[in-house]
């Protein structure tokens, strides 16, 4: 029985390679020693807020070194850590903090405005907690830099163990985001270490075991998606359990050439994507400019959260063949459930995963089907190493994790058939989220906010093909009587109470919304009504900032 903590795992990698980076953006950088030592001085801070062994804390912050630096100042505190998603709107944040019970926030000055405005909605919230970063910084709230830099530590450190936990919010299937409660020792166990990655050698059991391995080569992983998903943040974690620094950028706006210059300036030797969304303008870039970057120090690309298609994986293992690209299939509820890897020759079809002794079939009936049986299909399911189930949500836990004799596994809402190689088939989900990009959209919360607009009398809410981003959010809407409204103000309104990338890129008008006999809305019918009227080679509309 382990008894894995983040807290124990990044100080003992500290004492190892004190000099070593830890985390990188830009010029900066910060050493395991400076990094331990600011983390140390942050878990002070919260921890004389007297607040109780495991209350919350939101981590508000876009990609930067202080985001991993909060989470391990929450480890050390004995706190929860809560990942809030920068592109809340005020609804969702609202929703986040309450459903959390979050007692304390460290942010972005950048978030003030929009935090302020929730706070007198949030009784429970009374700490604050911002960084620089070039906004304005409210006069209610503390400086992260000071605390950071105070070199303070606290006397009496609560005891660690296995059960403290983090919680991951992820989109819930009405629309509302769930926390996912993990304890570390799971998540740690579940997760490995870059041995998982590079396939060398077995994680470490112990500390000692750890520390034995930690890679002193000072190799580091760039993070291009955000670190407040599960992809960026776990991946991230995971490296730094071996020793690895974590780089992130503070360009706002996903740029290829920009990416791949950092790459190749700072001989990157992995990087996180989230699919196709990332994959296809990098290697557009570099079939454009195929001698403009040196990228011979990169050896791993990781993937997870949407799809990663054959032709992205084709072109990039063509331009370096000597990378290993691991493409995830798992959720924020199971984690790293099945690893897929790419070779030269061996470029697995889209859509297609690896089996895996952790990946199982479920049939109709509920029972266990052969997973290993070519043509077998069914509901695909995850074992091994879960998450505990949803904060606060009994009723939706019993939904996800589900029990078949004797064994806990994860639902993962997709179906799949067993090919003839003995590899899985994905055959879709088992509702209507929208996967646009790695961001998962649920058609109801955004239907419900565009009904709100006085031009709609009626909406459904789609996912249309994208080659990019998998798929776009597609707003198919029947008017009030004499009305008219096009996307950019539709999106608009939307942006006013949700995430911008849950706004519609595309707009179709429709005389009335396909609903069944029950008058639930026929989201197939209304796919088929979207399509027809979408012109062939039509593209979506433009992206609204």
């Amino acid at each position: 029985m382990t008894d894995w903590n983040y807290a124990d795992v990044f100080e003992r990698v500290a004492l190892e390679i004190p000099d070593a980076p830890c985390q990188v953006q830009g010029d900066r950088v910060l050493t395991w020693a400076q990094f331990s030592a600011r983390s140390d001085a942050l878990a002070a801070w919260l921890l004389s807020l007297g607040l109780d062994h495991q209350a919350k804390v939101a981590v508000y912050l876009r990609n930067c070194p202080e985001f991993i630096e909060a989470y391990v100042a929450c480890f050390k505190a004995g706190l929860v850590p809560v990942n809030i998603n920068f592109r809340y709107g005020h609804d969702e944040l609202v929703h986040v903090f309450a459903n959390a019970d979050v007692e304390a926030v460290i942010f972005q000055a950048q978030f003030a405005e929009i935090l302020d405005g929730t706070r007198d909605e949030l009784p429970k919230l009374a700490h604050f907690l911002v960084l620089t970063d070039g906004s304005p910084e409210p006069s209610w709230a503390d400086s992260y830099q000071e605390q950071a830099d105070s070199g303070a530590r606290h006397p009496n450190p609560p005891r660690r163990s296995g059960d403290d936990a983090l919680l991951q919010y992820t989109g819930g299937t009405t629309g509302l985001p769930k926390g996912v409660l993990w304890r570390q020792d799971t998540a740690i166990s579940a997760l490995g270490s870059a041995a998982n990655f590079y396939m060398k050698h077995p994680p470490a059991s112990d500390l000692d075991d750890l520390a034995s391995k930690i890679d002193r080569s000072h190799k580091r992983l760039y993070s291009a998606c955000p670190l407040m998903h599960a992809t960026g943040l776990f991946t991230g974690l995971t490296l730094m359990s071996e020793g690895w620094a974590v780089e992130t950028s503070d360009v706002q706006r996903f740029s290829a050439p920009a990416l791949l210059r950092l790459l190749a300036d700072h001989g990157v030797n992995a990087i996180v994507i989230v699919g196709d969304a990332f994959a296809r303008p990098i290697m557009a870039e570099v079939a454009k400019n195929p001698d403009e970057y040196d990228l011979g120090k990169l050896e791993m690309v990781i993937s997870a959260g949407s799809v990663w298609s054959a032709a992205a994986r084709e072109a990039m293992i063509e331009h370096f063949p000597w990378l290993i690209l691991c493409d995830n299939y798992g959720s924020s509820e199971a984690l790293r459930g099945v690893q897929t890897y790419t070779r030269p020759g061996e470029v697995p079809r889209t859509g297609v995963i690896a089996h895996s002794e952790l990946l199982h079939m479920q049939g109709a009936d509920g029972q266990l089907i052969d997973a290993t049986v070519v043509g077998n299909r069914g509901a695909l399911l995850i074992s091994g190493h879960l998450a505990d189930g949803y904060y606060g949500d009994a009723a939706k836990s019993k939904g996800t994790w589900i029990t078949v004799e004797g064994v806990r596994y994860c639902v993962t809402g997709d179906n799949g058939v067993v090919e003839p190689d003995g590899s899985i088939r994905l055959l879709g989900r088992g509702n209507a989220v929208i996967n646009t990009g790695g961001e998962k959209v649920y058609p109801q919360e955004v239907e419900e906010v565009i009904r709100r607009h006085e031009a709609v009398a009626d909406a459904a809410v789609i996912g249309m093909p994208d080659e990019r981003f998998g798929q776009i959010v597609t707003a198919l809407v029947a008017l009030a009587p004499g009305a008219q409204i096009d996307q950019p103000t539709l999106a608009e309104h939307v942006k006013a109470h949700l995430a911008s990338y849950k706004a519609p890129r595309r707009l179709i008008t429709a005389s009335a919304i396909p609903r069944t006999a029950v008058g639930k809305i026929d989201y197939y019918a209304s796919h088929r009504l979207a399509i027809a009227q979408v012109a062939p080679g039509e593209g979506p509309a433009p992206r609204s900032t």
